[in-house]
């Protein structure tokens, strides 16, 4: 039996048009930065690039700062909103682990760090995102969507509160952009990474409409981040934009849906209330650890995970839903099931029909 994917939040399979334009990219040699004519044609491919990227989040290509990925785009937005002045960051409970991890290292070299708590619904608690904005705040980081639970936060309600306080707001969109139309307009920094939405691991952005501190160590990116752009890898970006961006998430948001409504029969509790993205579902079975439901799950042929790949390997429950008010004990049990553009229906039934033996053989074998 062919094996069913449905960890599309850790990274997705390569758009078929992705992989066309990154082959083609592999028979250009030059540099982008050469001024001779191979190097002008790579310099085009990146520039192509660039506008894809812009089109499909309605920003200036001007404002795109390519990096390797959504992890360096968060932490370059963390560490170049900080001035002399302001040496504060807001950060929500529920962002991603690469956040979280930016921010501690910022605090050991001296700014300081407030965290917002969020509901049980997992949407970020406003009246403590108001109290916590300041004159000494360099930036409010916010994600669009959870990376386990799929929550969309309040975007245009965070960002009429961070304009009225002259605070920039930083967008987590990683999880959401393709997948959901957001105010991203609001935002003054934008997170992206490519291999979320069909395009290559190790590519990635971060929309730049505030000034940001310069990263030493070459011109490239208008001075804003240095190093040979990867050109292979952003060929495969912009054509995943541009796929992306006449991909409709209907048919994501049927299948995650009716996976939800079969599994919920079984007795499974979702975590993180509507709306979310189309294709995420958090969701614990009593009396079944998550871990083992996922190993079950993998050696039956279909990949899911209990969180964030970032975190994978860890015993910790996950920090997101210890932050909606879970106990350490229910966190655990958290399952997270992501479909992509490619998820069929038939996947779906599948996976349908395999979990409810799957359930019966772990809680019998915790019985034993």
């Amino acid at each position: 039996m062919p094996r069913i994917y449905l960890d599309h939040n850790a990274g997705g399979p390569l758009a078929p048009e992705a992989r066309e334009a990154m082959a083609e990219a592999l028979a250009q040699a030059a540099n982008p930065s050469s001024v001779h004519a191979e190097g002008r044609r790579a310099r085009d491919l990146v520039e192509r690039a660039r506008r894809d990227v812009a089109a499909l989040v309605g920003a200036s290509r001007d404002d795109i700062v390519f990096t390797s990925g959504g992890t360096e785009a968060n932490a370059l937005a963390l560490r170049g909103a900080l001035t002399a002045s302001r040496r504060r960051l807001v950060v929500s409970a529920v962002e991603h682990p690469s956040i979280h991890a930016t921010a501690a290292a910022l605090s050991a070299e001296g700014a300081a760090i407030t965290v917002v708590p969020v509901d049980a619904a997992g949407h970020v608690q406003l009246a403590a995102l108001e109290a916590a904005l300041g004159p000494d705040v360099a930036l409010v980081s916010v994600q669009a969507a959870n990376h386990e639970t799929g929550v969309l936060q309040p975007l245009a309600a965070i960002a009429a509160r961070t304009r009225g306080a002259g605070v920039p707001l930083h967008v987590d969109a990683v999880q959401a952009v393709g997948k959901v139309t957001l105010p991203l307009e609001t935002a003054d920094l934008v997170s992206l990474s490519a291999h979320k939405l069909g395009g290559p691991a190790g590519a990635g952005a971060l929309v730049a409409r505030a000034p940001l501190g310069v990263v030493a160590g070459g011109h490239q990116e208008r001075g804003r981040r240095g190093g040979t752009e990867n050109l292979v890898g952003l060929c495969g970006f912009g054509a995943a934009a541009r796929a992306a961006a006449s991909h409709s998430p209907m048919q994501m948001r049927q299948l995650r849906d009716r996976l939800e409504e079969g599994l919920v029969a079984l007795g499974g509790r979702v975590h993180g209330a509507e709306p979310r993205a189309p294709g995420t579902l958090s969701i614990a079975f009593a009396g079944v650890p998550g871990e083992l439901l996922v190993q079950s799950l993998d050696l039956a042929g279909v990949a899911a995970s209990t969180g964030a790949a970032c975190t994978s390997g860890t015993i910790a429950p996950s920090p997101v839903l210890l932050a909606m008010g879970l106990s350490p004990a229910d966190a655990r049990r958290a399952v997270r099931f992501s479909l992509g553009p490619t998820t069929t229906a038939a996947e779906i039934a599948e996976v349908l029909a395999l979990v409810p033996p799957l359930l019966a053989r772990i809680r019998a074998a915790l019985t034993d």
